[in-house]
């Protein structure tokens, strides 16, 4: 009969599976010999590793593989499709039967016997403290099929990721597992860090198969120093004071710590926002005076607080900058007299 003849039998299946049947018709008298059909192969492509890798039942059509299941290997064959050449003879298969030939597609479909395999017992990788994303693809080998589970990478983090700064995916496309850092490291807390990762299959492997050594991999990940600025703390900080008071007089000192602790490096301080012009800081320690009157009635002031900001400078190279932010609460002293404002009387006579 027209119809694609396609079957699909698992590599590693035992002699005498059953792939498939064809079935053939005859509109001869079915109650003669000139509708009985026998069936035989009359050619295999490719014909490697063995020649005659199935067999088909004369009367029935039923097409198993024959030989043993280590040859139906579908990693080591050259190809994964078998193309058989069927014919088919009325008169019981006799040397005057007439005959028709079909082709019947086989598929060996794959399962999976092979684990993943790192391409390395270490990777390496290098990341700039505070920075995060992929730092390095991990890569593995299996000999499974592409288009199934079998093949497709489950990557896991099984030691020195106590913090969760660290996550794999699979990459679909390469299969290869992208290491990320998603939280910041700090080059002072550690310059190190030591990941053991075990790669497994979406799908089980079979019985008699299991993960090996290879199906793990460490990664020594280096930590690079970054000039970090310096972090005022309390961050927003905050003060009282009278309006009005003398210029010159002390407003707050603030207070700031470079992160890099291992660099011992200096720190100065400027004026970054002082809306008003009141306020100047010590470069050294940090002191602020005010440099003018402080007026709460001043349209700079919201709320009763004036607001201004000042940077934190390292002398790292390339210097790194920080910032801070002063809340002056300003405190009303009787400073502006009252104003009368005339109003007009109305005569009542005039109403």
């Amino acid at each position: 009969r027209d119809a694609p003849y396609i079957g699909h039998v698992l590599e590693g299946s035992p002699t005498g599976t059953t792939v498939m049947r064809m079935t053939a018709f005859d509109a001869d008298d079915p109650t003669t010999d000139n509708a009985v059909l026998r069936y035989n192969i009359l050619k295999q492509t490719p014909d490697k590793p063995s020649p005659n890798m199935f067999y088909i039942d004369p009367e029935k059509g039923d097409i198993v593989t024959v030989v043993s299941p280590a040859m139906l290997d579908r990693e080591t064959l050259s190809t994964p499709q078998y193309e058989l050449v069927v014919e088919a003879k009325d008169m019981s298969g006799s040397d005057v039967g007439l005959t028709g030939t079909a082709t019947a597609t086989i598929v060996i479909e794959d399962k999976n016997d092979y684990p993943p395999e790192f391409t390395k017992k270490e990777f390496q990788a290098t990341v700039n403290e505070g920075a995060t994303g992929v730092i390095v693809n991990l890569t593995v080998e299996d000999k499974d099929d592409p288009a199934t589970g079998a093949w497709r990478a489950v990557y896991t983090i099984i030691n020195g990721n106590p913090g969760q700064s660290f996550e794999i995916q699979t990459n679909p496309q390469s299969n290869e597992g992208m290491l990320s850092v998603v939280k910041p490291l700090d080059y002072e807390i550690s310059a190190f860090h030591t990941l053991l990762i075990k790669v497994e299959n979406e799908d089980p492997l079979i019985p008699d198969v299991a993960y090996g050594p290879s199906s793990t991999t460490t990664v020594q990940i280096t930590v690079r120093d970054v000039n970090e600025g310096p972090v005022f703390f309390p961050q927003p900080m905050t003060v009282t004071k009278r309006e009005n008071i003398p210029i010159g007089s002390e407003v707050f000192t603030v207070n700031a710590a470079d992160p890099d602790t291992l660099q011992h490096q200096m720190i100065r301080f400027s004026v970054y926002k002082d809306p008003a012009g009141w306020l100047s800081i010590n470069p050294a320690n940090g002191t602020i005076h005010t440099t003018d009157i402080l007026d709460r009635e001043s349209p700079f002031v919201h709320n009763n607080t004036y607001v201004a900001q000042f940077l934190a400078i390292d002398n790292g190279n390339p210097p790194a900058t920080g910032t801070g932010t002063l809340h002056i609460t300003l405190e009303d002293v009787n400073d502006n007299m009252p104003a009368m404002h005339p109003t007009l009387a109305k005569d009542r006579k005039s109403t």
